[in-house]
């Protein structure tokens, strides 16, 4: 009887033994990584054309009115035109032309315009001032229309073209500068919302005229 006691003894000491001193695998499985990149969004990539230009100057005729070239090869647009002989009473053509296609992101389209003393024009009806600051005013494309990446614009700035000169000019020169703007659609709100938020020009706060 001892030795059958001391048999199960020394077989609990090693089943203890076995329990203390072993590494027991458990069952695991991982799966695949998920993983998140955050990029920061575009309004233009490489396919998107966004441009402000202008036919250059021909000639000028013997009445003193100004002719623009017409062509639509690269050679006959410009960003800058030099008129050096402006004659009372005679309109100069201008054709500042806004042009937007394939858009990256979804964005609000403005002008801003800056016309010094002795000249005047109107803008072309496709342009609502959110904004005038006597020296500058800010325009947005359409009454303040969304466009996407399917919108394609071409417009001009100007109505009928033209910068309207008075039967009287003032000696010295004087300078009309146009710059175009892209704004974020996209959780803005509306165009005056847009514009305030990014404030791409210092001066300005827009406001949407009532309808």
């Amino acid at each position: 009887m001892k030795k059958k006691t001391l048999t199960i003894a020394i077989a609990l000491v090693l089943v203890v033994a076995l329990a203390v001193g072993a590494t027991w695998a458990l069952l695991t499985h991982t799966t695949d990584t998920v993983t998140n990149t955050f990029v920061v969004g575009k309004l233009i990539d490489a396919n998107t054309t966004f441009s402000l230009k202008e036919h250059a100057i021909d000639t000028q005729d013997v009445t003193g009115r100004y002719v623009l070239k017409t062509g639509n090869a690269d050679s006959d647009y410009t960003t800058r035109n030099t008129y050096g002989a402006v004659v009372p009473g005679v309109n100069i053509p201008k054709d500042p032309t806004v042009k937007v296609e394939k858009l990256a992101g979804d964005a609000y389209l403005y002008v801003v315009d800056q016309l010094g003393t002795g000249l005047s024009y109107n803008v072309a009806d496709k342009w609502t001032k959110l904004a005038d600051s006597g020296t500058k005013a800010l325009y947005v494309y359409n009454g303040g229309e969304k466009l996407t990446a399917n919108s394609t614009v071409s417009q001009g700035v100007l109505a009928n073209n033209e910068i309207v000169v008075g039967e009287t000019v003032a000696d010295g020169s004087t300078t009309l500068s146009f710059n175009a703007y892209l704004v974020q659609a996209v959780g803005t709100g509306d165009a005056a919302a847009a514009w305030n938020a990014a404030a791409p020009v210092a001066g300005f706060t827009a406001v949407m005229p009532m309808p």
